[in-house]
């Protein structure tokens, strides 16, 4: 499963889990769109549905993509939480003893 961050040219930021990339489009499915959450102890990002009214999965002319890139360890534990098989990676730590 890969899960990457898309940043459209909408300004729309989404996760989603690619299923192909060619020289004109990227095809995934489950796009969630990223939102900003006001927490008491601070933002934090939170997830919405992309498209309700559809199932997938979606096709995107690479036009309309600005940039897209691997997202961060936290980010792709919170969306398999949601779609994948629930395993979350911890964060890296250093050992001492």
């Amino acid at each position: 499963m890969l899960i990457r961050a898309l940043k459209l040219v909408s300004g729309e930021e989404l996760v989603v889990e690619i299923i192909e990339e060619d020289k004109n489009s990227v095809t995934f499915k489950n796009p969630v769109a990223v939102v900003l959450q006001r927490r008491q102890d601070g933002p934090a990002l939170g997830f919405v549905p992309w498209m309700h009214s559809a199932n997938g999965p979606f096709k995107v002319k690479n036009i309309n993509i600005l940039t897209h890139c691997e997202v961060a360890v936290e980010v792709k534990n919170g969306y398999n939480e949601i779609f994948g098989a629930g395993i979350v990676v911890p964060p890296k730590q250093i050992l001492t003893g």
